[in-house]
């Protein structure tokens, strides 16, 4: 694929059309009919008992979870019905619960039973996948419940029934991962599958397990489970929503010198460009910095409140910015720069913008996605024979980021006037040094008339 090209090509040839007309928010935004359904601020919406009362999952629906003895299809029916209705709570009412739980108290573990939401926040140290009969797998659309132990930090256990638990966690193995999460208890002691070790207090259910790995990302806050969903090689889809929308909050928190010195100089890029390196798999969230020429800034519009209150602005603003290359062959053309898509929430001022500019700068921002369009159908004749292209795609990085640093460009008056002043300093040390050879040889003359009158005899015999 790759091979090292030409500026000459005209910027649209290598951009995406369809972001000329709507860039890459407007699939997320679509998510937003799905929200703008129940208002969060509404006191006519139901509570969480109601909705729990509503689907039969209430603590008198759920009275076989907590029997005693171990664990029969029956509960393990009940406990399945339960992950798939909190998965499904529309978000404006699931943010608006999630925000009024409560953390776990230090009584003893009935206390916490009935139909509220409980918060808990430990550490990760073994996930089970058990699997289920082959009936309640087909009825539930899952092959296995997955119950994730999670120590407080005052030494208690939770186990944790969830409907998604990060894909990066080894199953049946001890791990040690800073974790959060929000649900709704089931039952006092263990969950299914406990393994050695003192026993859990109680059992939750939860429609995910969050995880903060050390990392900038994790420290700002972001769920790196949520780029379990994320896809390569496409356009920004629904399963991106949440991690980009999370990414680019965290962008905003983060001081720009902060995340510049995470991402350190620019990189090479060509690992993040060639789908065959699988970049992306391993480093998905990782600080990286681009320099180049953007030739594209568009603003981008928020229309969902919600997504405005979680990023703190109405909109952020898409940036095509071409990065140096060794000489690549894409899609049979010859090029020496590479676009790369980088999101951020803000400019700096006085920064051109629009469809046509040629911008010197520097990006830091979180690597998101491995990000493919349609290239536009165009015909051109040019040196290198270029014919119809038609239906060809190209893939790129992604990055999400706070703000672009601006590298102007001198402008031609202040371009004048340095050269201006520059040709006066070599015209004044010319000039120096004229005068000091002119008064050197001025010198030695004067010198060389004293010497002769000295050697001048004192008398002179006429023969």
């Amino acid at each position: 694929m790759f091979r090292p090209a030409s500026r000459s090509h005209v910027p649209s040839q290598r951009e995406p059309s369809c972001t000329r007309r709507r860039p890459v928010a407007g699939v997320l935004l679509a998510l937003a009919c799905v929200r703008a359904a129940v208002a969060a601020d509404d006191p006519s919406s139901p509570s969480f008992a109601d909705y729990l009362a509503t689907w039969k999952i209430d603590r008198p629906g759920r009275a076989v979870l907590e029997e005693p003895g171990a664990w029969s299809d029956a509960k393990r029916d009940v406990a399945l019905r339960v992950l798939g209705r909190l998965a499904r709570i529309p978000e404006p009412l699931g943010a608006r619960w999630a925000a009024a739980a409560e953390p776990i108290g230090v009584g003893a573990a009935p206390e916490v039973l009935g139909d509220r939401l409980i918060a808990v926040s430990g550490r990760a140290v073994h996930v089970d996948a058990l699997p289920l009969p082959e009936e309640q797998a087909e009825t539930f659309g899952r092959k296995q419940l997955e119950v994730v132990r999670l120590v407080l930090a005052d030494g208690r256990r939770i186990d944790l029934v969830a409907a998604h638990v990060p894909s990066a966690w080894p199953r049946g193995r001890a791990i040690d991962e800073r974790a959060s999460a929000v649900g709704l208890p089931l039952a006092a002691g263990p969950g299914p599958g406990a393994g050695e070790g003192p026993a859990a207090v109680v059992l939750l259910a939860t429609s995910r397990v969050a995880w903060f790995p050390d990392t900038l990302l994790g420290r700002l806050g972001v769920d790196q489970g949520l780029f379990d969903t994320v896809v390569d090689g496409r356009q920004l889809v629904p399963g991106d929503a949440e991690a980009f929308w999370a990414v680019l909050a965290a962008a905003g928190r983060c001081p720009g010198e902060e995340l510049a010195a995470a991402a350190g100089r620019p990189g090479d890029i060509l690992p993040l460009i060639d789908p065959a390196q699988r970049w992306f798999e391993g480093h998905r969230g990782t600080p990286f910095t681009v320099e180049g020429v953007m030739r594209r800034a568009t603003r981008v519009e928020v229309d969902d409140p919600l997504v405005v209150e979680r990023i703190g602005a109405d909109h952020y603003w898409e940036l095509f910015v071409f990065v140096p290359t060794p000489l690549l062959e894409i899609n049979g053309r010859l090029q020496d720069d590479y676009p790369i898509v980088c999101c951020v929430r803000t400019l700096p001022a006085g920064m051109p913008t629009g469809p046509r500019i040629g911008e010197r700068v520097r990006v830091s921002g979180f690597a998101f996605k491995r990000y493919g369009y349609p290239l536009p159908d165009v015909s051109i004749s040019s040196s290198q024979g270029d014919r119809r292209q038609q239906g060809q795609r190209q893939e790129t990085a992604l990055l999400v980021g706070r703000e672009p640093v601006w590298l102007p460009a001198p402008s031609p008056a202040r371009a004048v006037d340095a050269l201006g002043w520059g040709f006066l300093g070599v015209a004044a040390v010319v000039g120096l040094a004229v005068a000091v050879a002119a008064w050197t040889l001025a010198r030695d003359r004067r010198a060389r008339e004293r010497q002769a009158r000295r050697d001048l005899p004192d008398r002179i015999d006429l023969p």
